[in-house]
């Protein structure tokens, strides 16, 4: 945004309100992300391909991490750490690092029983606590911390 501040600074008129030419080159600005963005969209004549439904929405591909095969993702250290998580914790960092939404890791912690209500700063607070307790227990290289 600073950038066309100096791009437009010819258009400056110092006998008018500087707030009314500040609002002017962002109007400017906004305009040429719009159009930047129309230009990127997807064509009307490109065909979508329609994925068939499978049966077991819950199969894990070969190369996602899930709950059942996150231990083939992590060394020794770090899932030493894991196991010293309390489970609650545990599952809402590995549902996280496994690229669910925050809103996915309620509702899966609701129907595993691990949350009385749907409440999503519970769940923040436990990977909170999740993340701060690994780092307190292994380095940023993911090493076990020497006690």
């Amino acid at each position: 945004m600073l950038v066309n501040f100096f791009r437009y600074i010819e258009s400056y008129n110092p006998e008018r309100p500087l707030k009314s030419w500040i609002y002017a080159v962002a109007q400017r600005h906004v305009f040429d992300l719009n159009k930047r963005n129309s230009l990127m969209k997807v064509s009307d004549n490109v065909d979508v391909v329609d994925l068939p439904d499978t049966e077991d929405d819950d199969h894990i591909s070969g190369n996602c991490m899930g709950m059942e095969n996150y231990r083939q993702y992590y060394n020794d250290d770090i899932l030493e750490a894991l196991d010293k998580l309390a489970p609650i914790h545990k599952e809402a960092l590995l549902l996280q690092q496994a690229g669910y939404k925050m809103e996915e890791i309620v509702e899966i912690s609701f129907q595993n029983g691990n949350l009385k209500a749907k409440n999503m700063d519970t769940i923040k607070s436990r990977i909170f606590l999740a993340k701060k307790q690994m780092r307190n227990l292994i380095t940023r290289d993911g090493d076990a911390r020497e006690e």
